[in-house]
C-alpha cells in the first residue's frame, strides 16, 4: 500500500505549568499517529524545567488513503515518583500539515491545551513529508525473473526429452561399450570400460564380461 514517510522533530516547550511546586519538573512527550482504532505511539526522553528542550526525531509511515482521517497527537507529561501527570496536549490533523507545507520541512508553534481547554504553554516542533513510496511496484521490480523459481536447464531438457549425455556418434568407436537402448548407467548414454592394457605393459587380471557386453582389447 502506498504511503508517505512523515518526519517529526520534537524541539521544545515554553512556559509550562509546574504541578510539583517544590521540585524542578521533568517533562517528556508522547507522539501518536491516530487513524480510527489504529495508533502508532512513540516517546521522547525527559527534559528538566518549565522550558524543556528535546530535539528528538521520530518517523511515521502515513498511508496515502488515510491522510484525510489521521491525527497527529502530542501529549506533554510530567515525570513524577508517584505517577506521571499530563500537562497538556496538541492535536493536529495530518491533512492540515500536508496542505500547509507540502514536502518542505517547517517549524511550527502550537498552544498546549489542558484537559479543561486552558492554554498551559507553547510547544514547538518541525514536520516534513517525504516522497511517496510504492511498495508493491518496488517489489515487482526487484523480484522479476526470466525463469520460474526452482527451474534449471537440466530439468527443462529432461522435460523436453533431450538426453543429458552424448548419444550415438561414439557407439562405433573402438574401446567403448555400446549399451542397448535404455541401458547403461542412469538409463542413458555410453560409458568407456577400463583399458585392457596398463601403461607399464603388464596385463590386467581377466575381467568378467556381463550380459550383452563386449570388451575390445587392443592387439599387443
Amino acid at each position: 500500500m502506498d504511503y508517505r514517510p512523515l518526519d517529526i522533530t520534537v524541539i521544545s516547550a515554553n512556559g509550562l505549568n509546574n504541578f510539583w511546586f517544590f521540585f524542578r519538573m521533568r517533562v517528556y512527550v508522547v507522539v501518536s499517529l491516530i487513524n480510527g482504532k489504529s495508533t502508532v505511539e512513540k516517546k521522547t526522553h525527559s527534559s528538566r524545567g518549565r522550558n524543556p528542550k528535546w530535539n528528538h526525531r521520530v518517523k511515521f509511515p502515513v498511508e496515502e488513503s488515510a491522510i484525510n482521517t489521521s491525527t497527529l497527537l502530542f501529549v506533554l507529561r510530567q515525570n513524577r515518583f508517584w505517577g506521571d501527570k499530563d500537562i497538556g496536549e496538541v492535536s493536529i490533523p495530518v491533512r492540515e500539515l500536508l496542505e500547509a507545507n507540502g514536502s518542505s520541512e517547517h517549524v511550527v508553534d502550537y498552544q498546549v491545551q489542558s484537559v479543561r481547554g486552558k492554554s498551559v504553554g507553547t510547544f514547538t516542533f518541525s514536520h516534513q513529508f517525504k516522497e511517496k513510496v510504492y511498495p508493491a511496484r518496488d517489489n515487482a521490480r526487484t523480484s522479476g525473473s526470466s525463469h520460474p523459481p526452482g527451474t534449471s536447464s537440466y530439468m527443462t531438457n529432461q522435460q523436453q526429452g533431450v538426453p543429458a549425455y552424448p548419444q550415438g556418434p561414439y557407439s562405433q568407436a573402438p574401446g567403448y561399450v555400446n549399451y542397448p537402448p535404455g541401458g547403461g548407467a542412469y538409463g542413458v548414454g555410453w560409458y568407456p570400460p577400463p583399458p585392457t592394457t596398463p601403461p607399464n605393459g603388464y596385463a590386467y587380471p581377466p575381467q568378467h564380461v556381463g550380459y550383452n557386453q563386449q570388451v575390445h582389447q587392443q592387439p599387443k
